[in-house]
């Protein structure tokens, strides 16, 4: 099934994809809900992040392909993102002024639809509601510089996530791509993941509680590309969509 979170006049409302429509359904689709009667064209509603997390974890370093000479590290590397860095398909990257280089990073999102804590591998999955696109923004110079990544990854707009949530796929074996204004930049599957989703979450879990609607980030392959304003990044995942987002000079 897909999900969306999606804007009707000033309300947020969440709703059951199918097609070209979206039908309201009246909670988190995580939660006990009801489907409603409310039925609309896709195309006639603005599709908002589609959850709010009240934290995301992301992983660093986790396709051989995006190493270099780096050696692979020994365990899953988590760092945070802030939830006031989420953004929705459509909405615009904002490259802050002090800004000097900023790339793409298209991922996985694992979306939790129960509360976690000390899963095993063996039932990782069962915690995880759905999965969707993301796109890890970073600022290179201020990730290499600052003592912690948080404004290299966390300034506003850095964590576009979306279109939609999507149950029943096989995290193991998910085509991704990341383009820029058209051109392929990443091309890779999630086969090639160093650590897979049912070992990251067993790793996170271990000591923090991840909430229903929270995400895992579970990283980028390849060599990510710069972007610049004027520019649309797009992230596709195979089964989920495409996330796009213009990108604007603040």
């Amino acid at each position: 099934m897909k999900f969306a979170r999606y804007q009707v006049g000033k309300s947020a409302e969440y709703g059951i994809v199918d097609g070209d429509t979206v039908t309201r359904i009246t909670a988190a689709p995580w939660v006990e809900y009801e489907t409603t009667t409310d039925v609309r064209p896709v195309s006639s509603v603005r599709l908002l992040a589609p959850t709010e997390p009240s934290k995301m974890v992301a992983i660093g370093l986790n396709y051989r392909s995006h190493l270099g000479d780096r050696e692979p590290p020994k365990v899953p590397e988590p760092f945070l993102k802030t939830p006031s860095s989420v953004i929705g398909p459509g909405d615009p990257i904002v490259l802050p002024a002090e800004s000097k280089v900023v790339q793409e990073e298209a991922e996985l999102a694992v979306v939790f639809g129960k509360r976690c804590r000390r899963a095993s591998r063996q039932d990782a999955l069962s915690y995880v509601f759905g999965y969707t696109c993301a796109n890890d923004v970073s600022e290179r110079g201020w990730q290499a510089g600052d003592l912690q990544w948080w404004r290299a990854k966390s300034a506003d707009t850095f964590g576009p996530i979306g279109p939609v949530i999507v149950t029943g796929l096989d995290p193991a074996n998910l085509a991704i791509e990341a383009r820029v204004n058209g051109e392929v930049v990443q091309k890779s599957n999630t086969a090639d993941l160093l650590y897979d989703v049912p070992a990251i979450i067993e790793w996170v879990s271990r000591v923090m509680t991840l909430e229903p609607g929270d995400v895992i980030l579970t990283g980028t392959p390849g060599t990510t590309a710069t972007i610049s304003a004027g520019d649309t990044v797009e992230g596709e995942l195979e089964g989920v969509g495409v996330l796009s987002n213009p990108v604007r000079a603040e």
